[in-house]
């Protein structure tokens, strides 16, 4: 019986095994033949950027740059309506297009739209440039993430470097070089018409004047990767698929917004220094550690100045020691300045030029309600101490207890329902068993005792003096 069993068992696993191969190369080929069948039918992939240039759109770019050259699309459509942003994001955002294996068509747009300040960088950056009507480029001219000017000697540096960069673009592509300096150097701006009169740009007017005009006009044009390899462009008629940012994406750009970080900072200080004076809590303890993993991951990719992170640090531990210690609430006034310095420092000196800063008004409002909450929690220790011992041998002194047995002037009495030894204080000598008694010391597991009436001859023989 046993071995028929096995036989069974064995027959199962011969024939369950090339079922198994079966399946995946059936699902295998399936994923080929999808793959071959997009790569066979010639669509372009289409970016729709119209956001700050920051980490966030440097991610997004490259991660569509990934998704067109593996699906095997004609070529990346950048649409661009954006007011520019920090430098450091622009420069990995144009890096990331040179390098690219897939033809990238840079194309500001819709009607109105502009491509500013690192922006003009984003659009220039790419194999081909193209302009929608009453579109404008330009504006580039650094300043600091406060729009204020740079120091000279700086700023002279900066616009030498950026020049260097445009220009480059310009000369790579067989553009015109000269205009576009004085977009770096004397903040110049120029509308499409003009930016296609004076070659700054490939494409604009009634060429660009839609996607599909657009596609129609670069139709076998040919593109230099920087491989050196040659592709020329078939999309007249092409597909258009719109990548889109995935849930996770979304969630990473609402991270990289500072207000959002601070929030998230907030959340942990309040929630860990909630656990760490109320322990055994647990829910704000779990919610701030999640919260300030966030903020954490947040910060790294923001490029902040990490010394004001040490303010923000200090504040928490002000809060802290202020519950611990008698301050009476000095140190969380230390603490909420403290919050405010540091996070100003934190996200507004720190980082690129141009980089995203913080709300100051949001920064103030948090920082009232942290003081509100450690003004609270402070008070409501010191009243706590304030109050009667209702816990521990010290809640004992003053209860009633009845005899168990008579008092003479040792015996046992019972409190809270429990036995207990007990002996008579002076100028008592003996109590009958069943008679009330009130405690006034308790010396180990031994209580000191008083008949009920003759302790309140004794309170009455000494009366409290009140001032009137």
């Amino acid at each position: 019986m046993c071995s028929r069993q096995a036989y069974r068992h064995h027959r199962a696993l011969f024939l369950l095994f090339p079922g198994l191969i079966i399946l995946v190369a059936l699902l295998m080929s399936f994923a080929l033949t999808t793959h071959a069948a997009q790569a066979a039918s010639p669509h372009v992939d289409v970016m729709v950027f119209n956001s700050d240039v920051s980490p966030a759109s440097l991610r997004s770019l490259t991660r569509d740059i990934d998704t067109a050259t593996r699906d095997g699309a004609q070529a990346l459509v950048i649409e661009i309506d954006t007011p520019g942003g920090d430098i450091d994001s622009m420069k990995a955002m144009t890096q990331a297009e040179l390098a690219s294996k897939v033809p990238i068509i840079a194309y500001v747009s819709p009607a109105g739209g502009r491509a500013a300040s690192a922006g003009a960088f984003v659009t220039l950056a790419a194999h081909i440039a193209a302009m929608a009507p009453t579109t404008r480029i330009g504006a580039s001219s650094p300043v600091t993430s406060t729009g204020s000017d740079i120091d000279p000697t700086l700023k002279s540096k900066i616009e030498n470097d950026l020049v260097a960069a445009i220009t480059g673009f310009q000369k790579r592509y067989d553009r015109n070089a000269q205009p576009v300096a004085g977009m770096v150097t004397a903040a110049k701006s120029y509308d499409d018409a003009t930016a296609v009169q004076e070659h700054i740009v490939d494409i604009g007017g009634a060429d660009a004047a839609n996607l599909s005009a657009l596609l129609n006009t670069v139709n076998n044009r040919q593109v230099t990767l920087d491989s050196g390899r040659v592709v020329t462009l078939q999309t007249a008629g092409a597909s258009v698929q719109t990548l889109q940012d995935s849930v996770f994406d979304s969630f990473y750009n609402l991270l990289l917004d500072p207000n959002i970080a601070f929030l998230l900072f907030i959340v942990a200080m309040i929630g860990i220094y909630l656990e760490i004076s109320h322990p055994g809590v647990i829910l704000p303890g779990v919610a701030g550690a999640i919260a300030l993993l966030l903020f954490l991951f947040a910060a790294g990719s923001l490029a902040p100045n990490w010394a004001g992170l040490a303010l923000m640090v200090l504040a928490f531990a002000l809060l802290v020691l202020d519950v611990k210690l008698p301050t009476h609430g000095v140190l969380t006034v230390g603490a909420v300045i403290s919050l405010i310095v540091g996070t100003l420092i934190f996200f507004n000196s720190g980082g690129s030029f141009n980089g995203p800063m913080i709300n100051p008004v949001i920064v103030y409002i948090m920082g009232g309600v942290v003081g509100l909450v450690g003004l609270f929690l402070v008070s409501f220790v010191m009243r706590a101490q304030h109050l009667p011992v209702t816990t521990g041998p010290e809640s004992m002194i003053g209860a009633k207890v009845i005899a168990l047995t008579q008092l003479h002037p040792q015996g046992r009495v019972s409190y809270d329902g429990e036995d207990w030894a007990a002996v008579l204080d002076a100028p008592a000598t003996s109590a009958d068993a069943g008679s009330e008694l009130q405690i006034v010391a308790l010396e180990g597991l031994r209580l000191h005792v008083q008949p009920v009436w003759m302790q309140k001859l004794i309170d009455d023989s000494h009366p409290v003096s009140t001032l009137e």
